[in-house]
């Protein structure tokens, strides 16, 4: 169906299912600063129009081996944004995490690579990776200061003059940054004329079924529940943790491809979740 269109039909998809999921939760009457509005509206442009289309860009030229690896800068950009807009600091247990979670990842990412898979100038491929990577970081940082999980003190709360932050669902938070970047997409669509082939898209049920799937769990359940980790940890540690997508998809290749796994991505997976756990317990653990 082709990638922009897609990007298209699954932003609005995912908009009408939050819109019903938190109607049906009762969310709507729940109080939305407009400050705070502004940046889960800046974070979902961020991260859903410039991240994730520089990232489509970086893997059209250097393929996936490559555009994973860049795409794992993004933990880094991240806790290094962290540190001045939202005052997370990390101690030494949860860089050691970082950078084990990360080494197992990375570890299964560029087990093999394909023949011919790059396309393009290189330079221009690390180009759009680094800056899919800043993206997705600047609007991981930028959805929690929305959520209102922010100090006061902190760089980002004085510039959005966040004087005393509300708690917003993460439902309603990733309904907002649905909104904003799918608007900046349909207008693309319409600046560029193609929104008749989109249209023409919803007439392929093979497609659109495909599109549902793949919009029920990402955009709506999975953007969605990584707002909820951003409220529960640190931005760095759920930017970690969301890395670990070539490891997770292990299991998922095997039930549904029926492809084998070698025993190098089994050990990167072995590894990755190691680094998960110390995460999970940075406050208990001391090196």
């Amino acid at each position: 169906m082709g990638q922009f269109h897609v990007n298209q039909i699954r932003l609005v998809m995912a908009v009408l299912l939050l819109a019903a999921s938190a109607a049906a939760m009762g969310l709507f009457g729940a109080p939305l600063p407009a400050n705070q509005m502004a940046l889960l509206a800046v974070s979902g442009f961020s991260g859903l129009v410039i991240g994730d289309s520089a990232y489509f860009v970086c893997l059209a030229i250097l393929g996936p081996r490559r555009g994973i690896l860049l795409l794992s800068l993004a933990p880094a950009f991240t806790a290094a944004m962290a540190v001045p807009m939202l005052g997370e600091p990390l101690n030494a247990t949860a860089l050691i995490g970082m950078a084990v979670t990360l080494a197992g990842s990375l570890w299964v990412a560029i087990e093999q690579g394909a023949p011919g898979e790059m396309h393009g100038n290189p330079w221009a491929g690390i180009g759009f990776g680094i800056i899919g990577a800043v993206g997705q970081a600047f609007g991981a940082v930028l959805a929690k200061a929305g959520l209102g999980y922010v100090d006061t003190a902190t760089s980002v709360a004085q510039v959005a003059r966040l004087v005393e932050p509300v708690a917003i669902h993460p439902l309603i938070g990733t309904l907002v940054r649905m909104v904003a970047g799918g608007l900046v997409l349909v207008a693309l669509g319409l600046a560029r004329g193609s929104a008749p082939q989109t249209l023409g898209k919803l007439s392929d049920r093979h497609g659109m079924m495909l599109t549902l799937g793949g919009t029920f769990f990402g955009p709506f359940i999975g953007v969605t529940l990584s707002l909820f980790a951003l409220t529960q940890t640190d931005a760095a540690v759920a930017a970690t943790i969301f890395a670990t997508a070539p490891v997770v998809v292990i299991p998922l290749v095997v039930v549904l491809y029926k492809q084998k796994v070698s025993v190098r991505a089994v050990a990167g997976a072995i590894v990755a979740i190691a680094g998960v756990a110390i995460l999970a317990f940075k406050d208990q653990i001391r090196f």
